[in-house]
């Protein structure tokens, strides 16, 4: 019969104990056909003892829960109506099958002559470089959501999720697709790998089930232990990387693949979701082996004050809704002190505190070094501060370049070393996408980033945060925009609370950063301006990713314009 006609019935039993003389407290059964769920049937069963305690614990089921529940020669009848002529499946059947065979004697009925099937003979058999195939470990591996564990449902729900999961593996490496070959083969000797170590089992096992998309890995040790955290553009290349030419690795890497024996992966859309998972993963578990990431750093903004008098460039660890303008995030403290220094080198600013006054004319005025505006009589300091910030105008790093070669000229090299320093500090941040800027606190716009030659990333971002992502198909169709133009209308029309900026927010800020700059030469960013309707955003949305390909999609027959990206 072929495996998709088959009734299997996962059956899970609660029990009293394990002995002879114990009872079954909890049966509960799921059927599956045709790969899906397809009924259920659960009951507490009334033993006639007590629960003992350490069964309590286990399973919170209570003696006070089972008094007035119906007895076993009550339910184990409907039971047998339920199981039919299925399949009886159970992960250790072996230990089910006793206990249900005892209680079966206890009121003179026979043991039916279904087939029957153990999850845990067949995960020996089709894993066997898994090292732990209990049913917490097949869990753990599939990545199975689990609800109500060590309940007799909860568990019979997960087993035949995990059959699901063995059937596949079953067709995919054995070509296994009757019932009567998967009963033979679960009887076969299933390969010890006693000799092998544990990472050729983990090359012949697990590598090839990793699939070639984003995601995120863990690396457990034997006690399932977490030991690494990493994020990669494609598992199975990444992972490869850590698992062959290991006497290559520095000898702490070389340390954590000896002691790694299960790995787990989450696969994600997009590279970023796994940036942002592997930072939370790493800050929640604190791996042994991941240096970085480890806590939350301080990610601070410069923050120009304007409408102060005197005017003042400053850090500033969150941002508030002060009227100021704020810039950043920076990667670290140092960083952004290190760039107020040579912003106080580049236009001569007087210190006041923490604060640089940006008072007075711009000193570069008089060469024309600063921009156009200087040379048309907009020659405040704070004016040109702003536009260098803004990304209006690079020129004044001329300065600090002309400053470097007099420098070296002179034979002052370590004069030369720090002009050099704070050159590429400044060119390096402010090549960076600043995700705040002016605006940032009622600005929301989409990021649109081909990852890959067929996949587009598309990342919503409000008050400077990513707040959802998603991904399309590239070139994505007509159904495609439609769909991502819904989805940014849905998420825009939600009621946000004020935006707080704490070390989670800058943090998700910087990954962001750091994504789009990774990228910036696939870049596409639209922004809503101020007060634009969420229609006329949308429009322009469309608009742009029909510019992204313009020979696939073009404007509707009706000729309604899009407004401009």
């Amino acid at each position: 019969m072929q495996l998709d006609a088959v009734s299997f019935v996962v059956v899970d039993t609660e029990t009293t104990g394990s002995g002879p003389d114990d009872r079954i407290i909890e049966l509960a059964a799921v059927r599956v056909r045709g790969g899906r769920l397809v009924d259920r049937f659960a009951t507490l069963i009334n033993p006639g003892r007590s629960v003992p305690p350490f069964i309590t614990r286990l399973t919170g089921i209570t003696t006070a829960m089972l008094l007035g529940r119906p007895t076993a020669d009550e339910v184990l009848p409907d039971f047998l109506d339920f199981l039919g002529d299925g399949v009886l499946v159970a992960h250790n059947l072996a230990f089910d099958r006793k206990m249900l065979e005892a209680e079966l004697r206890r009121i003179n009925l026979p043991w039916p002559g279904n087939p029957a099937l153990c999850t845990l003979r067949l995960a020996r058999r089709l894993l066997p470089g898994l090292p732990a195939k209990g049913l917490d470990g097949l869990i753990r591996f599939y990545q199975i959501p689990v609800e109500n564990r060590h309940r007799a449902l909860g568990d019979a729900e997960a087993t035949a999720h995990v059959l699901l999961r063995l059937l596949d593996e079953a067709r995919r490496q054995y070509g296994i697709d009757t019932l009567e070959a998967l009963l033979t083969f679960q009887q076969q000797r299933y390969p010890q790998y006693k000799k092998a170590s544990p990472l050729v089992r983990l090359r012949e096992t697990l590598l090839p089930r990793l699939p070639a998309a984003p995601g995120v890995y863990l690396f457990r040790d034997e006690q399932g232990r977490l030991l690494y955290v990493g994020k990669a553009r494609n598992l199975q290349a990444r992972v490869r990387q850590h698992l062959t030419a290991v006497e290559a690795h520095p000898p702490r890497l070389r340390q954590m693949v000896s002691e790694v024996r299960q790995i787990e992966w989450h696969v994600t859309a997009t590279e970023l979701e796994a940036l942002l998972e592997e930072s939370r993963v790493i800050k929640q578990h604190q791996p042994r082996y991941n240096r970085l990431q480890r806590r939350y750093r301080t990610r601070p903004f410069l923050r120009l004050a304007l409408h102060e008098t005197p005017p003042a460039l400053s850090l500033a660890s969150v941002l508030l809704d002060d009227g100021a303008e704020y810039y950043g995030p920076l990667p670290g403290r140092r960083q952004g002190r290190r760039a107020l220094e040579a912003l106080q080198e580049i236009f001569e600013l007087p210190r006041q505190n923490a604060h640089l006054v940006l008072t007075g004319r711009c000193p570069l005025a008089e060469g024309g070094g600063c921009a156009d505006a200087c040379a048309e009589g907009e020659a405040d300091v704070a004016a040109c501060v702003r536009r260098l910030l803004r990304g209006q105008s690079t020129r004044p790093l001329a300065r600090l370049e002309a400053q470097m070669r007099a420098a070296a000229a002179r034979l002052e090299f370590e004069a030369a070393a720090r002009y050099r320093d704070q050159l590429r500090l400044l060119t390096r941040l402010l090549a960076r996408p600043l995700l705040a800027d002016a605006s940032v606190l009622e600005r929301e716009a989409v990021v649109l980033v081909r990852e890959a030659p067929d996949r587009l990333a598309c990342c919503l971002v409000q008050a400077g945060c990513p707040v959802a992502v998603r991904a399309l198909p590239f070139p994505p169709d007509r159904g495609d925009i439609d769909v991502l133009v819904a989805w940014v209308r849905e998420h825009l029309a939600v009621e946000r609370p004020p935006a707080l900026y704490h070390h989670a927010e800058t943090d998700a800020m910087q990954l962001l950063a750091h994504w789009m700059q990774c990228h910036r030469g696939r870049l596409r960013l639209l922004r809503r301006h101020p007060e634009e309707p969420v229609s006329s955003f949308c429009r322009r949305l469309r608009h742009g990713l029909r510019h992204l390909i313009p020979d696939r999609i073009k404007p509707d027959a009706s000729g309604a314009s899009e407004g401009g990206a």
